[in-house]
């Protein structure tokens, strides 16, 4: 098994990534959607209206969601909060996917390092992109260039980022250009997968 864990810049072209390498044969998870699944846990929403108030989990789940960005993205006491609350757990259930796949498995985890890099991980691939690409892919969201710099105000530096990882590709071209350099990338990952096992 070969297992890289995928991060890099908002809105910088991570999913097109796991897309295409999971139509190549990978088993792809999504830390987000983990991260997300941990709200309804009843451990985890209790710690959490204790501290935002009993009435804070209703209405629908988008509204919900969007007040804890609201929340977490302009308070830093309630970023580190909401990170001491969700990320051991998010990596401890991220850990077990890991151990019951088999092959390339790719973790998207936009907050890796912010995490720490867990040991299992074997590589790490950076996804970079220039602001005015991020501000134009992300446009379908609703976030402008300020919402994109107000969300990664609270993430360590990219260039220490790009420094830690062991590749870094770079989303510069059409949307064509980027699945081809995904295609290219993932060979080389099914190899050395393959060759891991020969």
């Amino acid at each position: 098994m070969l297992t890289v864990g995928l991060t890099g810049d908002v809105g910088a072209g991570k999913s097109t990534l796991s897309r295409v390498w999971k139509d190549m044969g990978a088993t792809v998870i999504d830390a987000d959607r983990v991260a997300r699944d941990m709200w309804d846990l009843p451990e985890i929403r209790k710690k959490a209206s204790e501290r935002w108030g009993s009435d804070f989990f209703e209405g629908d789940q988008r509204s919900v969601f969007a007040k804890i960005a609201a929340k977490i993205f302009s308070e830093e006491e309630e970023y580190e909060f909401v990170s001491d609350l969700l990320h051991p757990a998010t990596i401890a259930a991220i850990e077990k996917f890991v151990k019951d796949a088999e092959g390339l498995v790719v973790v998207e985890i936009p907050l890796l390092f912010e995490c720490g890099r867990p040991e299992w991980m074997d590589l790490v691939v950076f996804v970079s992109a220039t602001p005015e690409k991020r501000v134009e892919r992300n446009a379908s969201r609703g976030w402008d260039a300020a919402e994109i710099k107000r969300r990664e105000s609270r993430l360590m530096p990219r260039d220490e980022k790009i420094r830690r990882s062991d590749w870094v590709l770079e989303n510069s071209g059409t949307k064509e250009e980027w699945e081809a350099k995904a295609r290219e990338l993932g060979n080389i990952f099914l190899e050395k997968e393959r060759s891991s096992r020969s």
